[in-house]
């Protein structure tokens, strides 16, 4: 296997996928996924087994799309054992920026009244964006097997519901609910990309999926002009905006601890210019409030975490999730208010799944003071599950967890 290719390939497939998965359920739409799903596979294996060094295409997604919609082509003349209806215009066999469906794809899968909210979300974060199942897992607090059932289930549905529907149809009619939902999935893909667990991403940062998000993001604004939508702007620019300081010469460095002239000021102050208060308080802009809060704290005293805690109280009144729960948790025991954030804790084990890392390492930075040698074996047990090296090598280093 050459390792240029297996690498250009590698480093873009993220995109490559959604923006082919979005081409071509606009070409042949949803009624066809399944054969869509298999085409875009094996049009990346076939890329990987015939493109050279001297010969990688100069329009990749081009290529790609070209094989794959061939393939679904084939699929449909072998299933109907016809090749009725199926006329395509090969002039058209382009993927530019310009014409990058996946906006489109997002808000016309999001129309759907059949499927729930979160098989929506899941499914798109498979398809459109190149999520695998562990990590879709590891970011809905979702089992592997829950996460294969709501895909299956989700597509029968979509099938069935958008059964010779095509986007413009129904993207053109594109509601607030809709809007919510596709602002939910950035936000998704976001976080997975700016928190990477896959071990193949050294520096747990995958920046590509990050600016995707954000260039999907001001694509939304631009077309809807939605509050929630410029709220999670400021957010994206002030996260991003500290993505210099996060890894240094291969070390996580923790959010206290980065180099704050490291940070990128014209990003901070574009979030700053996004962050308008709404009429009506959304949870994106309170979470832009809390990142701006740390970002520009002369200091971390108590006073800064009891204000934290009082931003983390409102959050939870606008979206109950047990994230923002563990993040409460760990903000009230650095204000000095441990028996709540025990008491909080208790509440979030019952329902947050066996093993979950984060809720782990808050469990154990919670009881090191008072319980030492039970802190010490959560952290064991964290690190012996742990396949990342930067996160290893921190936890290794530091004995304690990274806000």
């Amino acid at each position: 296997m050459n390792k240029k290719v297996n690498s250009s390939i590698e480093s873009n497939y993220r995109a490559l996928y959604g923006k082919l998965f979005s081409a071509l359920i606009s070409k042949f739409g949803v009624n066809y996924v399944n054969e869509i799903e298999d085409a875009i596979q094996n049009s990346f294996y076939k890329a990987l087994k015939t493109w050279q060094t001297n010969k990688i295409p100069d329009k990749q997604e081009n290529w790609l799309f070209i094989v794959a919609k061939n393939d679904v082509i084939n699929q449909i003349k072998r299933r109907n054992k016809s090749s009725s209806g199926i006329l395509l215009n090969e002039e058209e066999e382009n993927i530019t920026e310009e014409n990058d469906l996946r906006l489109q794809t997002i808000l016309f899968l999001s129309a759907s009244k059949t499927a729930s909210s979160q098989a929506k979300i899941i499914f798109i974060l498979k398809n459109v964006f190149g999520l695998n199942i562990r990590e879709i897992s590891e970011n809905t607090l979702l089992s592997q097997d829950a996460i294969y059932k709501s895909i299956n289930r989700a597509k029968k549905n979509l099938q069935i519901e958008f059964e010779n529907k095509q986007l413009h149809s129904i993207t053109n009619q594109a509601g607030k609910n809709e809007i919510d939902t596709v602002e939910e999935i950035l936000y998704a893909v976001f976080n997975i990309g700016f928190d990477s667990f896959d071990d193949k991403i050294k520096s747990i940062i995958n920046e590509d999926l990050c600016l995707e998000a954000l260039a999907l993001t001001k694509l939304l604004l631009r077309e809807h002009q939605q509050a929630t939508t410029r709220s999670l702007l400021a957010l994206f620019c002030f996260h991003i905006a500290r993505i210099p300081a996060k890894v240094i010469n291969g070390k996580l460095v923790s959010f206290l601890e980065q180099n704050q002239a490291k940070w990128d000021k014209r990003l901070i102050e574009l979030g700053f210019s996004y962050l308008q208060k709404p009429e009506k308080l959304n949870r994106f802009y309170i979470e832009a409030l809390i990142a701006a809060k740390y970002m520009t704290a002369q200091s971390y005293d108590n006073e800064h975490w009891q204000e934290i805690v009082k931003l983390y109280k409102l959050l939870i009144e606008h979206h109950n999730s047990q994230i923002i729960k563990l993040n409460l948790c760990y903000s009230l025991y650095k204000a000095q208010r441990k028996e709540e954030a025990l008491e909080l804790m208790g509440q979030i084990e019952n329902v947050i799944p066996s093993g979950h890392i984060y809720f782990s390492l808050v469990k154990a930075e919670l009881s090191k003071d008072t319980e030492p040698e039970k802190s010490g074996k959560i952290m064991a047990s964290v690190i012996d599950k742990m396949e990342q090296n930067i996160r290893k090598e921190y936890l290794l280093e530091k004995g304690y967890i990274t806000p």
